[in-house]
Protein backbone atom coordinates (compact mmCIF):
# COMPACT_ATOMS: atom_id res chain seq x y z
CA UNK A 1 0.00 0.00 0.00
CA UNK A 2 2.86 2.32 0.77
CA UNK A 3 4.45 1.85 -2.85
CA UNK A 4 1.13 2.27 -4.43
CA UNK A 5 0.13 5.77 -2.51
CA UNK A 6 3.73 7.10 -2.88
CA UNK A 7 3.47 6.27 -6.74
CA UNK A 8 -0.51 7.95 -6.77
CA UNK A 9 1.69 10.82 -4.93
CA UNK A 10 4.16 11.16 -7.68
CA UNK A 11 1.33 11.46 -10.22
CA UNK A 12 -0.70 13.11 -8.88
CA UNK A 13 1.98 15.66 -8.69
CA UNK A 14 3.37 16.16 -11.57
CA UNK A 15 1.22 18.36 -13.85
CA UNK A 16 1.83 20.74 -10.01
CA UNK A 17 5.01 20.63 -10.23
CA UNK A 18 5.38 21.93 -13.65
CA UNK A 19 3.28 24.82 -13.00
CA UNK A 20 5.39 25.24 -10.16
CA UNK A 21 8.53 25.82 -12.44
CA UNK A 22 6.04 27.88 -14.24
CA UNK A 23 5.47 30.43 -11.36
CA UNK A 24 9.03 29.91 -10.72
CA UNK A 25 10.45 31.52 -13.80
CA UNK A 26 8.02 33.97 -14.20
CA UNK A 27 8.19 36.12 -11.02
CA UNK A 28 10.58 38.34 -10.38
CA UNK A 29 10.46 39.31 -6.95
CA UNK A 30 10.37 35.22 -5.70
CA UNK A 31 11.50 34.55 -2.12
CA UNK A 32 11.67 31.64 0.20
CA UNK A 33 8.58 32.81 1.61
CA UNK A 34 6.36 32.97 -2.40
CA UNK A 35 8.02 29.34 -2.53
CA UNK A 36 6.57 28.20 0.13
CA UNK A 37 3.09 29.78 -0.37
CA UNK A 38 2.50 28.54 -3.45
CA UNK A 39 4.00 24.92 -2.77
CA UNK A 40 1.78 25.12 0.09
CA UNK A 41 -1.42 25.81 -1.47
CA UNK A 42 -0.57 23.25 -4.42
CA UNK A 43 0.12 20.74 -1.22
CA UNK A 44 -2.70 21.62 0.38
CA UNK A 45 -5.23 21.37 -2.64
CA UNK A 46 -3.72 18.07 -3.43
CA UNK A 47 -3.95 16.90 -0.03
CA UNK A 48 -7.75 17.84 0.52
CA UNK A 49 -8.81 16.36 -3.40
CA UNK A 50 -8.54 12.58 -2.68
CA UNK A 51 -10.46 13.19 0.57
CA UNK A 52 -13.68 14.85 -1.12
CA UNK A 53 -13.42 12.41 -3.77
CA UNK A 54 -13.44 9.48 -1.10
CA UNK A 55 -16.47 11.08 0.87
CA UNK A 56 -18.37 11.55 -2.76
CA UNK A 57 -18.44 8.20 -3.69
CA UNK A 58 -18.76 6.21 -6.83
CA UNK A 59 -22.17 8.68 -8.05
CA UNK A 60 -20.25 11.45 -7.80
CA UNK A 61 -17.47 10.29 -9.81
CA UNK A 62 -19.35 9.99 -13.05
CA UNK A 63 -20.23 13.23 -12.37
CA UNK A 64 -16.87 14.94 -12.08
CA UNK A 65 -15.74 12.26 -14.84
CA UNK A 66 -18.33 14.49 -17.08
CA UNK A 67 -16.28 17.60 -16.45
CA UNK A 68 -13.35 17.36 -14.87
CA UNK A 69 -10.71 17.88 -17.61
CA UNK A 70 -12.27 20.44 -19.11
CA UNK A 71 -12.67 22.50 -16.14
CA UNK A 72 -8.99 22.06 -15.91
CA UNK A 73 -8.12 22.89 -19.87
CA UNK A 74 -10.39 26.08 -19.44
CA UNK A 75 -8.03 27.20 -16.72
CA UNK A 76 -5.16 26.53 -18.26
CA UNK A 77 -5.22 27.57 -21.28
CA UNK A 78 -6.52 30.98 -20.09
CA UNK A 79 -3.75 31.51 -17.83
CA UNK A 80 -1.24 30.21 -20.39
CA UNK A 81 -2.38 32.68 -23.41
CA UNK A 82 -2.51 35.49 -20.83
CA UNK A 83 0.93 35.33 -20.21
CA UNK A 84 2.12 34.61 -23.54
CA UNK A 85 0.47 37.90 -24.29
CA UNK A 86 1.81 39.62 -21.28
CA UNK A 87 5.40 38.41 -22.32
CA UNK A 88 5.16 40.67 -25.32
CA UNK A 89 5.50 43.75 -23.10
CA UNK A 90 8.95 43.06 -21.21
CA UNK A 91 8.38 45.16 -18.98
CA UNK A 92 5.18 43.30 -17.46
CA UNK A 93 5.50 39.71 -15.53
CA UNK A 94 2.56 37.26 -14.72
CA UNK A 95 2.08 37.73 -10.94
CA UNK A 96 1.54 33.87 -9.29
CA UNK A 97 1.53 35.63 -6.10
CA UNK A 98 -2.47 36.38 -6.29
CA UNK A 99 -4.22 34.60 -4.03
CA UNK A 100 -6.94 33.83 -6.97
CA UNK A 101 -4.56 32.85 -9.49
CA UNK A 102 -3.01 30.60 -7.12
CA UNK A 103 -6.29 28.93 -6.07
CA UNK A 104 -7.37 28.37 -9.58
CA UNK A 105 -4.14 26.96 -10.65
CA UNK A 106 -3.81 24.42 -7.61
CA UNK A 107 -7.46 23.74 -8.38
CA UNK A 108 -6.99 22.76 -12.23
CA UNK A 109 -4.32 20.81 -11.63
CA UNK A 110 -5.84 18.77 -8.43
CA UNK A 111 -9.14 18.05 -10.01
CA UNK A 112 -7.73 14.96 -11.10
CA UNK A 113 -6.94 13.76 -7.62
CA UNK A 114 -10.58 14.57 -6.79
CA UNK A 115 -11.31 11.29 -8.96
CA UNK A 116 -8.77 9.12 -7.61
CA UNK A 117 -9.75 9.81 -4.78
CA UNK A 118 -13.32 7.89 -5.49
CA UNK A 119 -10.89 4.93 -6.28
CA UNK A 120 -8.68 4.52 -3.08
CA UNK A 121 -10.66 1.94 -1.55
CA UNK A 122 -10.14 -0.45 -4.24
CA UNK A 123 -6.84 0.66 -5.73
CA UNK A 124 -5.17 1.35 -3.09
CA UNK A 125 -6.64 -0.71 -0.31
CA UNK A 126 -7.61 3.05 1.46
CA UNK A 127 -11.03 1.71 3.46
CA UNK A 128 -10.86 3.34 6.68
CA UNK A 129 -11.13 7.32 7.33
CA UNK A 130 -7.28 7.04 8.88
CA UNK A 131 -5.91 5.42 6.15
CA UNK A 132 -7.64 7.85 4.08
CA UNK A 133 -6.40 10.47 6.29
CA UNK A 134 -2.33 9.33 5.95
CA UNK A 135 -3.00 8.96 2.04
CA UNK A 136 -4.21 12.46 1.34
CA UNK A 137 -1.20 13.82 3.79
CA UNK A 138 1.39 11.60 1.82
CA UNK A 139 -0.15 12.78 -1.54
CA UNK A 140 -0.16 16.33 0.25
CA UNK A 141 3.52 16.23 1.74
CA UNK A 142 4.93 14.67 -1.62
CA UNK A 143 3.11 17.50 -3.50
CA UNK A 144 4.37 20.41 -1.44
CA UNK A 145 8.13 18.93 -1.53
CA UNK A 146 7.74 18.67 -5.36
CA UNK A 147 6.45 21.60 -6.06
CA UNK A 148 8.87 23.98 -3.48
CA UNK A 149 12.05 22.04 -5.45
CA UNK A 150 10.27 23.16 -9.16
CA UNK A 151 9.43 26.83 -8.14
CA UNK A 152 13.33 27.11 -7.06
CA UNK A 153 14.22 25.11 -10.10
CA UNK A 154 11.98 27.72 -12.22
CA UNK A 155 13.42 30.72 -10.41
CA UNK A 156 16.58 29.45 -11.53
CA UNK A 157 15.52 29.57 -15.13
CA UNK A 158 13.72 32.40 -14.59
CA UNK A 159 17.32 34.70 -14.53
CA UNK A 160 17.19 34.56 -17.99
CA UNK A 161 15.48 36.35 -20.49
CA UNK A 162 11.89 37.18 -18.35
CA UNK A 163 9.60 37.81 -21.28
CA UNK A 164 11.00 33.87 -23.04
CA UNK A 165 10.96 32.20 -20.28
CA UNK A 166 7.46 34.01 -19.32
CA UNK A 167 6.29 32.57 -22.94
CA UNK A 168 7.65 29.55 -22.40
CA UNK A 169 6.01 29.22 -19.24
CA UNK A 170 2.81 30.40 -20.57
CA UNK A 171 3.18 27.19 -23.22
CA UNK A 172 3.61 24.87 -20.82
CA UNK A 173 0.06 25.61 -18.94
CA UNK A 174 -1.07 24.91 -22.51
CA UNK A 175 -0.02 21.69 -22.97
CA UNK A 176 -0.90 20.72 -19.87
CA UNK A 177 -4.19 21.86 -20.06
CA UNK A 178 -4.34 19.95 -23.94
CA UNK A 179 -2.95 17.16 -22.06
CA UNK A 180 -5.44 16.99 -19.51
CA UNK A 181 -8.46 17.81 -22.31
CA UNK A 182 -7.21 14.20 -24.20
CA UNK A 183 -6.69 12.71 -21.38
CA UNK A 184 -9.98 13.14 -19.96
Amino acid sequence: MVMVTLLIAAALSADAFAVSVVCGASDRTVRLRTGIFIAGIFGLFQCLMPVLGWSIGTVGSRAIDGFDHIVSFGILIFIGIKMIFDSRDGNQTYSFTELKTVFLMAAATSIDALTVGVALPSAAGVRTFSSLIITALTIGGITFLLCLAGFFAGKSAGRFRSSAVQAVGGLVLILIGIKALISG
